[in-house]
């Protein structure tokens, strides 16, 4: 999974670890993942690609580290907004 945010990595991870106890409608992409495939994510390690003040440029590199990796659980649609030359 790759996402972004301007809060801090440990309030973010917080949030993404107790999304399962929400009703089935609030689930999140990867609590839906956690459920169906009984995969476990490594809360205590996750890893920071990028680094980035401004919003705009944060999403922007958001959307191009999903278009670049394989095997993620990101909805194809979180890089509409790429411009096809990445």
């Amino acid at each position: 999974y790759i996402g972004q945010t301007k809060r801090h990595l440990r309030t973010r991870v917080k949030e993404h670890c107790n999304n399962i106890k929400l009703h089935d409608s609030n689930h999140s992409v990867i609590t839906k993942h956690r459920l169906e495939s009984g995969h476990e994510f490594d809360w205590l390690k996750p890893d920071i690609l990028h680094s980035e003040t401004y919003v705009r440029k944060r999403e922007i590199a958001e959307m191009f580290f999903i278009k670049r990796s394989d095997n993620l659980i990101n909805l194809q649609t979180d890089t509409d907004n790429l411009n096809n030359i990445y």
